[in-house]
């Protein structure tokens, strides 16, 4: 006599597709996810903020000078990357732990607030890029009336 499985009740079918939905979306963000790092290359914390009419954006890149960064805005985004070269220690020593990055870094902001690149500073300071970009009064959001008249026929 064949085995026979018990009927599923609607809770237990609902449970089993959320489930393979939650399955789905979780393989389709890993897919999305942006490329693993390649050897030497590594990403350096930012913190970004919106102060005194003021996007800020600071990034950590202690070891590195202003010749070694680049930043450039290009379609809406805010690039900065850079490259820390290795530092080999004196005298032919080998290491015994590298746990600082070394190569090439990008980062790419967002800029989905008006703001206006022409008055944007960049500053290095103790370990730190500091990007200041003035905001401009975004004009999206505030209503224009236009009148409706009647044609005359």
């Amino acid at each position: 006599m064949p085995v026979r499985k018990p009927a599923r009740g609607v809770h237990a079918e609902l449970a089993l597709l959320q489930r393979e939905l939650n399955d789905l979306v979780g393989r389709l963000v890993d897919t999305e996810a942006p490329a693993r790092q390649h050897v030497g290359e590594w990403l350096p914390a930012v913190d970004v903020f919106d102060c005194r009419g003021k996007l800020t954006i600071v990034v950590e890149a202690p070891g590195l000078a202003p010749a070694s960064l680049r930043v450039a805005c290009r379609g809406g985004k805010l690039v900065i990357s850079g490259e820390r070269r290795e530092v080999r220690p004196p005298g032919g020593a080998g290491f015994l732990c590298m746990e600082r990055p070394q190569g090439r870094f990008t980062r790419v902001i967002d800029l989905d607030l008006a703001v206006d690149l022409a008055g944007a500073e960049a500053k290095l300071r103790d370990g730190l890029l500091v990007i200041a970009i003035p905001r401009l009064k975004d004009r999206r959001g505030r209503e224009t009336v236009i009148p409706v008249e009647a044609e005359q026929s």
